[in-house]
Parts: C-alpha cells; structure tokens; sequence
C-alpha cells in the first residue's frame, strides 16, 4: 500500500527503494535529477524556454508588423505605451492605455517669412529642429483604448513546411494582444515608427536559429575531424591536427573581417547571407570539440567492446558512429548547449560592427548596434530595450549549461 501510495506521489520512499530507483535508473533520468535539485538552473531554463517561445511565435505575440509595413507614422520615436487598470476617471476590469498624438512645434509664421535673423530665431525657438521635443505627445486620458485578446491584425505564416514540390503555408491574422482603434507600443518606437518590442520578438529567433545552424555545423566538423583523427592516428591524425592547430591559432576577427569583405562583394539576398554567416561561424568554432573527441578516442578504441565490434565485422564508420561518438555523447550535449551563449556573441558582435546582418533584418545584433545612437541614448532609452533581452537571454544559457554541466557529471555528488 505504502509503494502505491509514493508511486502517486503520496507519502515518502523508503531509502531502500531510492538507493534501487538510483542505481538502476538510466543516464538521462541521473541527469534530469541532478538538474533539478540547481535552483538557479531551473529558473534559467524556465526564462530560456519563454523568451525561446515568444521568439519562436513572435508573429502571435506581437502586437505589431515589425518591418516597415507595420511603421506608423504617426507614432514615430515613440515612447512606451503603458497600461493602466485605474486612473482619475474610475477603475477598470480590464487593461487599457491612453490616446497618444504628436504634438506639433508651434512656429511663428510671420517671423519665419520676414527671413534673417527673426525666422531663424522663430524656427530654433519653436523646438523643432531638437531631437527631444520630436518624442513629445499629447496623451488624451479622456480617450481610452481598452486592451483585447487574439485580435484581428496582419497576416502571418504559422507554419510553413514549403520545401521542393511541397506546398505547406498555414497562415493566420490572429495576435495576443491588440487594441480595437490603432496600435498599440507595448516598447515604443523607432525613428521610423517600427514597433520595438516586435523587432525584439523577431530577433530572438533569428539570433536563436542562427546559432542553432552555426552549432549543427560546428558539431558535424568536430566529430569529423575528432573521430577521424583519434580512431585511425598516425598521419591522418597528424595532417587533421594541424589544420586544427591552425585555425585555432587564427584570432577570429581578422577571419570575420575577411570573411565580410568577401560577402559583401557578392550579390546575395538577406537568406543567403544568413546562411552564410552561420556557417562561418560554426566551421571556426570546431578544433576545441574536436581535440576533446580525439582525446577520448585515443582512450577507448582499445577497450574490450570496440575489439568486439572490430571481430563482429563492423566498419571502421560503424565503429566510431555507433560505438565511440556516443560514449562521449553526455558530454557533447553539455558542450553544445554551454556554446549556445558565445555562438550567439559571435552573432551579434559581427552584426553591432555591421559586418554581420544588417536593416532592416531583425538580429538582436542589429537591433543592438541601434543602440549606439548617441541619439538614442539621450533621447530615446526604451530602444534598450533588446539590450535587456540579450543580457537575460545569454544569461539564461549560461546558468543552464552551467547546471546541466554539473548534473552530467557523475562525480559532481557529494557523497
């Protein structure tokens, strides 16, 4: 009765029945319940999986167009549209913002035409030469834009599997969040009247699955070269590691620096050029991965199972795919997930050079060099905004690693 009752998750275990349940569960089921004792690796991954998902949906969660068919002219350089559940006119069950308009330079007409001096002193005098009265508005507080859930707005691709003679588009009109009567800038906007906060939304996952590529890369030339070198040795291990010793020697950025020169002679469209930086990326991120594997190879192809396999009839291929790459497999995973952070700096610092993506393609790099405006800094802070989401973003991968790092790691226990 007392083990069907612990099995439903009433009452407790006995220590006999956890010290079984500890040795014969399987590596991944160690690993799970080692990650889940790391606080901080929890709340990371919970954080990562959101900002991921939000990303990964960005077209439903935002409320706005991100390019320039969703600008509104009206509402350029923006601040932040707040919602409000009370205000001097009563309290509201449901959320709402104001009415905002721009508020216009009052000029002096009859001055500005006489001309010299006096239109000159008319026009600096109005304020609409400075670049911190065009962020003024006038808020209308008499004039209330509830908020509204799966609002009617742009439409977007859901999922599109349109590959070769496939033709897969679902698309849907449907966003989380709206107002009834213009829109709504949960993050302001740009100069250009481009909503932030669905920039930011979009470049998430752009940032996200260029790193994801860049690591696929990165991946199948380690366990290429690795494999290949610490399983046959000899000359092909020697001629291997010296071409890894080169370009692990190599600073990245004279190779960055080359490499977009070079893209950017050639006519590519914003996909290629994408593509083309994520597996730059990648293909000068694998000698570190590679030495580890290598180094292991060496030790285990002259175990007992591996001279099994060899007498069996198995391939040298069949050898290291099947048998020594994923002896080393927990440690793949943990090192690939730890990349995540540094591959997406890689990113976004060729994007913030501008070496990297450019606008009106929304990276977090892009979005980041934006920033740098000494306009934008003085004038216009909520575009920091992306800053704030990379940071929590990178910071989210690091603590992960980190903790699925320690849970990996059978001697990481105290005993």
């Amino acid at each position: 009765m007392n083990a069907l009752l612990a099995r439903f998750g009433f009452g407790r275990q006995s220590k006999s029945q956890n010290d079984e349940s500890y040795y014969t569960a399987g590596q991944l089921a160690l690993i799970k319940a080692r990650f889940k004792r790391k606080t901080s690796g929890v709340v990371a991954a919970w954080i990562l999986g959101t900002l991921v998902m939000m990303g990964f949906f960005a077209p439903f969660f935002s409320p706005v167009d991100p390019t320039i068919n969703g600008a509104d002219p009206d509402y350029r350089r923006g601040a932040p549209q707040a919602f409000y559940f009370w205000d001097e006119n009563g309290f509201s069950l449901r959320p709402f913002t104001y009415t905002y308009t721009k508020e216009k330079a009052r000029i002096d007409l009859k001055a500005l035409a006489g001309g010299g001096l006096n239109a000159l002193d008319a026009l600096t005098s109005s304020g609409a030469l400075k670049a911190s009265n065009q962020n003024k508005y006038v808020i209308d507080k008499e004039q209330r834009r509830y908020i509204q859930l799966f609002v009617k707005g742009w439409e977007y691709s859901l999922i599109d599997l349109s590959v070769g003679g496939l033709d897969l588009d679902i698309r849907w009109d449907r966003h989380l969040l709206g107002v009834e009567q213009g829109q709504l800038h949960i993050m302001g906007t740009d100069e250009d009247g481009k909503d932030v906060f669905s920039r930011t939304l979009h470049a998430i996952w752009i940032t996200i699955s260029i790193a994801i590529v860049a690591l696929i890369v990165k991946l199948f030339s380690s366990l290429l070269v690795g494999g290949v070198s610490g399983y046959f040795g000899g000359r092909i291990d020697a001629v291997l590691m010296s071409i890894t010793d080169a370009v692990r020697v190599v600073p990245a950025i004279p190779i960055y620096l080359a490499c977009a020169v070079a893209l950017s002679e050639m006519d590519l469209t914003p996909v290629q050029r994408y593509f083309a930086i994520a597996v730059i990326i990648g293909a000068l991120d694998f000698p570190t991965l590679g030495r580890r594997l290598r180094t292991h190879i060496l030790t285990e192809r002259n175990q007992d199972y591996v001279l099994a396999a060899q007498l069996c009839g198995s391939s040298s291929w069949r050898i290291i795919w099947r048998h020594l790459v994923p002896s080393f497999g927990s440690y793949i995973i943990v090192d690939t997930l730890i990349n995540f952070p540094y591959v997406i700096l890689a990113e976004t610092s060729l994007s913030f050079l501008g070496l990297g993506l450019t606008d009106p393609i929304n990276s977090l790099g892009v979005l980041l060099q934006k920033a740098q405006d000494p306009d934008i800094q003085q004038n216009m802070l909520w575009q920091f905004f992306p800053v704030a989401v990379f940071v929590f973003l990178i910071m989210a991968f690091v603590f992960v690693g980190d903790a699925l790092r320690d849970a990996a790691d059978p001697y990481s226990e105290k005993k």
